[in-house]
C-alpha cells in the first residue's frame, strides 16, 4: 500500500513538472515585441511613428517633459534645439524600446526674439560695430543701388558712440521694447526739420545725420512676416518733388507700431517698415527706410541703410 502511493504520488509530481514545462515553453513561445522609430520634421512640428510589432501599448517620451501614448503621434516643439526621444512599447512577450534624437532648427521669429526661452527679457539688439559684408547707404529702388559702404565703426566715425549702447528689443508674443543710451536717437536733417524739431537738433558731424532726444514708447509691438510683397511710395535725389511704388517680392519685414506712433528701430524716420535682409541667432542685417531729400516729397523714403545688428552681450 504504501509503495503504491509513493507511485501514484510520483506520478502526480510528473504531472505537475510537465505542467509547468508546457506552461514555460508557451510563454516562450510569445514574440517580444519590436520598435523603431520614424519621424518627419515641419518646422516645430514632428510627426512620429512607432514602426512596431506584437505590441499593443506605446509610451513616448519626447525630451521636452511632454509624453504621448498614440503609437503615431503628432508633437509640436516650443523651442529649437536637440531633443532626445525614446519610445516603449509594450506586449504580451514583454516590452522593447527605441531612442533617437530630433533637432529643431529655429525659425526667424525665434531668432528675432529668443523665443520662450527668454520670454520674460526679450532678445535685445544693437548696432555692431563689425560692418557686415554689404553693410552701405542704398537707394531706395528695385534693385537697391549702393550708394556708399558703411565702414566698421562708422557711429563712432561721426561722433555717434553711444548709440552702439542702445537696445531694440523683441520679445516672444509681439511686444517691442527699446533702451537709449543717452535719451537721445539717431535721425535726420530732413526729419527733424519736417516733424519742427530742428531746434532740438544736434547734428555730430558734417553728414545729414544727428541727434533727437527721445522717450521710448512702454506700449509698443511689432510684426513679423515673412516672404511677403512690400510696397512703399518712394521718392529720389533725381526726381525729389515725385513719388512712385516700387515693391521688393518675398521679403521678410517687421513693423513697429505704437499709439504715438513714435517707436522705431536703428534710426528714427517717417516709415517704421523695416527689411530684414539676413538673420541668424548671432546676428541681423535690416534696412531702415530714410527720407533723405530736400524736395517737395521730402518725407518719403529716397535711401536705404542697411546696417548689421548683434545681440547685446551680457
Amino acid at each position: 500500500m504504501r509503495k503504491t502511493r509513493i507511485y501514484f504520488m510520483g506520478l502526480a509530481v510528473l504531472a505537475i513538472m510537465g505542467l509547468v514545462a508546457v506552461s514555460c515553453s508557451k510563454e516562450d513561445e510569445t514574440p517580444k515585441p519590436t520598435v523603431q522609430i520614424s519621424y518627419s520634421v515641419d518646422g516645430y512640428q514632428v510627426a512620429f511613428q512607432a514602426l512596431a510589432t506584437n505590441a499593443e501599448s506605446f509610451a513616448w517620451d519626447f525630451g521636452d517633459g511632454e509624453t504621448s501614448t498614440e503609437q503615431n503621434p503628432v508633437h509640436k516643439y516650443a523651442q529649437s534645439g536637440k531633443y532626445d526621444v525614446k519610445v516603449t512599447a509594450t506586449g504580451k512577450g514583454g516590452t522593447a524600446e527605441a531612442t533617437t534624437t530630433v533637432e529643431i532648427a529655429a525659425s526667424k521669429y525665434e531668432m528675432l526674439t529668443g523665443g520662450p526661452a527668454m520670454k520674460e527679457t526679450g532678445k535685445s539688439w544693437q548696432f555692431s560695430q563689425q560692418a557686415g559684408q554689404g553693410d552701405a547707404v542704398l537707394k531706395a529702388n528695385q534693385d537697391f543701388t549702393s550708394e556708399q559702404p558703411i565702414p566698421s565703426g562708422m557711429l563712432g566715425l561721426i561722433g555717434m558712440e553711444s548709440e552702439y549702447q542702445d537696445e531694440f528689443i523683441f520679445f516672444d508674443g509681439g511686444q517691442y521694447g527699446h533702451v537709449t543710451a543717452d535719451d537721445s536717437v539717431i535721425t535726420t536733417t530732413v526729419y527733424a526739420y519736417l516733424t519742427q524739431q530742428s531746434d532740438k537738433f544736434r547734428q555730430s558731424s558734417e553728414d545729414a545725420v544727428g541727434k533727437l532726444p527721445f522717450t521710448p514708447s512702454k506700449n509698443a509691438t511689432f510684426k513679423l512676416e515673412e516672404g511677403v510683397d512690400l510696397t512703399l511710395a518712394v521718392t529720389s535725389d533725381e526726381n525729389k518733388d515725385s513719388t512712385w511704388n516700387v515693391t521688393w517680392s518675398d521679403v521678410d519685414v517687421f513693423e513697429i507700431k505704437d499709439e504715438q506712433e513714435n517707436e522705431f528701430f536703428g534710426v528714427l524716420d517717417f516709415t517704421r517698415k523695416y527689411i530684414v535682409f539676413d538673420i541668424a541667432t548671432d546676428h541681423m542685417q535690416v534696412g531702415m527706410f530714410i527720407s533723405a531729400t530736400d524736395g517737395s516729397k521730402a518725407n518719403y523714403p529716397s535711401h536705404v541703410i542697411r546696417m548689421t545688428f548683434v545681440p547685446k552681450s551680457e
